[in-house]
């Protein structure tokens, strides 16, 4: 959990910014899709245990959502949940957003493989390994309350400058 709020935060600091707030909701939301792509995986994992007639695979065919082919996928699926206007900004963003977890994900390092950002087309991982994978969980107590005062502080002056214009 730690580790998707620090995405969440990562995104609006990275949208901070910019002039324009929109978009970044789906932005956001791209940033998060990555980590919600195994929640199936722990889930068929976990209930295997009580019900070992589930196949196996169900615990493994999630993985490659969690790769920029995964992220391109789930994009476009979710983006075509938003109105057809919005639908070409939502997939940008929410591309946007998932590789910058990508990105992020990428700073850190694992006891296992790392990430295999090039599938299916290869199986080279990668990862730089400056951070440890559980590193963001102090982080969170600082980062979450400084991201939502910078925001803050960010919506409100814009939205004192609309008001004078």
């Amino acid at each position: 959990m730690a580790d998707l709020i620090t995405h969440g935060c990562v995104a609006v600091l990275f949208r901070l910014g910019q002039q324009s707030p929109g978009g970044v909701a789906s932005f956001v939301a791209g940033t998060c899709l990555p980590d919600l792509s195994r929640v199936p995986a722990m889930l068929f994992t976990r209930l295997r245990y009580d019900a070992p007639w589930i196949p196996e695979w169900l615990c493994y065919v999630w993985g490659p959502l969690h790769v920029p082919v995964g992220v391109l996928l789930q994009s476009y699926g979710v983006a075509l949940l938003f109105r057809d206007e919005q639908r070409r900004a939502a997939f940008l963003n929410l591309v946007l957003g998932g590789f910058l977890h990508l990105a992020v994900d990428v700073l850190q390092f694992h006891f296992g493989q790392g990430y295999l950002l090039l599938f299916p087309f290869s199986t080279w991982d990668w990862e730089l390994g400056w951070i440890g994978s559980e590193a963001t969980v102090p982080l969170v107590p600082v980062l979450l309350p400084l991201t939502s005062w910078l925001a803050w502080r960010r919506w409100r002056s814009s939205a004192g400058t609309t008001r004078e214009a």
